[in-house]
């Protein structure tokens, strides 16, 4: 099978989440042994001029980028192809409460006072300075309306894939409720180290905390850099910046470098992993999330989790992690503070799979939608998943 996946016009150029999941997908479809399931092919596309018409399925990602969803979606109309739709989507209470408390700075004045649909408008309008072939999707939005190219998307896939329950909730909360049948729940695999890697390690944590993540606003970096020295703890900070946020990004580097906390910058998958297995307590505070990889990988190599309300992480960990409101620097300094107080690291909680097996549950969510058998031994079903 050969599978599209249109991603947002600068996913190459501002590297995030969206991008490694997809790529992620990409390598797992290419590893499927043919006993198991059938194999898939996919490629990540930047281009509105890109034809649909050789791939069996085109995957859309990300509602919240709707002028690049909406005009691949077109191009896969007029090629006659399923459509799979992986929402990203972020609550709009949150989002709006993030740009009214936590964007900061002159940006901060402009976007608090406006809504997600007016403020997304107005981010494709600037992005058309450096990618010109958004000017005529951005103008059919425009006409349209932000909120009514969402809720086609929604409403004309014909599978939607989400990564946790509470991204259905928000779905739900902020378009209201869509045939369930429409919605496959499939998680982000967890890549972590062999099996006892992070219980040979633990008498040699010699790092109090670590934060891995985007340098930028949403990841609300420096509340937690605020929180460490206020506890009196140093941490490692991991992660390339938004060259989107450089004020942001400035700031952060300049307390940092005032602070007992070091910065190390964007690291490979492995030596984060590495830095993850020294640590004590790994923190996020994000102002939104659908589902944090970071949370799960650095439960996976033995850290104590302190991870944002704001997200899925929750429906694994449940009581394994301390959760805190990232608009409140008291409640995130109790949560590190609770974190590190733990002195029991034995982790009983199954992360679920890897990221072999979610090519498995992609390979039987396409088939499922051509209407093939996944294999040979499989019946034709409709593909497992999560509850939601």
């Amino acid at each position: 099978m050969k599978i599209a996946y249109p991603m947002r016009i600068d996913a190459f150029k501002q590297p995030g989440g969206d991008l490694y999941q997809i790529q992620a997908y990409i390598d797992a479809g290419q590893r499927i042994e043919r006993s198991t399931a059938v194999p898939f092919a996919g490629k990540v596309i930047v281009d509105f001029k890109e034809d649909f018409t050789e791939y069996d399925i085109v995957h859309l990602t990300n509602i919240d980028r709707p002028v690049d969803a909406f005009a691949y979606y077109l191009s896969a109309k007029r090629a006659g192809k399923p459509i799979v739709l992986s929402t990203i989507h972020h609550s709009y209470q949150e989002v709006n409460r993030y740009e009214r408390e936590g964007r900061g700075g002159v940006v901060g004045l402009v976007s608090g006072n406006l809504r997600f649909p007016q403020l997304e408008l107005l981010r494709s309008m600037i992005r058309c300075a450096e990618s010109p072939q958004l000017i005529k999707p951005t103008w059919t939005v425009m006409r349209r309306g932000v909120y009514e190219i969402q809720r086609a998307l929604l409403s004309n896939a014909n599978l939607i894939q989400i990564l946790s329950k509470k991204e259905r909730i928000d779905i739900a909360k902020d378009f209201g409720e869509l045939e369930s049948n429409h919605f496959v729940c499939i998680r982000n695999g967890c890549e972590s180290s062999p099996p006892g890697t992070a219980a040979k390690n633990e008498g040699h944590r010699d790092l109090e905390v670590c934060v891995v993540g985007r340098i930028e606003a949403r990841k609300n970096q420096i509340k937690i850099l605020e929180a460490l020295e206020q506890l009196g703890l140093s941490g490692v900070f991991i992660g390339k910046e938004n060259l989107n946020h450089r004020q942001y990004c400035r700031e952060f580097k300049s307390r940092i470098a005032r602070s007992s906390s070091k910065y190390l910058a964007g690291l490979s998958h492995t030596e984060t992993l590495r830095y993850m297995r020294r640590s004590r307590v790994h923190v996020s505070a994000s102002w939104f999330e659908v589902s944090s990889l970071v949370d799960l990988e650095a439960y996976g190599e033995g850290c104590a989790i302190v991870s944002s309300q704001c997200g899925g992480t929750h429906e694994l960990l449940g009581e394994n992690a301390q959760y805190v409101d990232p608009g409140d620097s008291q409640d995130i300094e109790r949560g590190i503070l609770a974190a590190m107080g733990r002195t029991e690291r034995a982790h009983s909680v199954k992360l679920g799979k890897d990221w072999s097996e979610v090519g498995i549950q992609l390979s039987e969510l396409y088939c499922h939608l051509l209407g093939r058998r996944p294999n040979k031994t499989l019946s034709h079903r409709t593909p497992s998943t999560c509850e939601i």
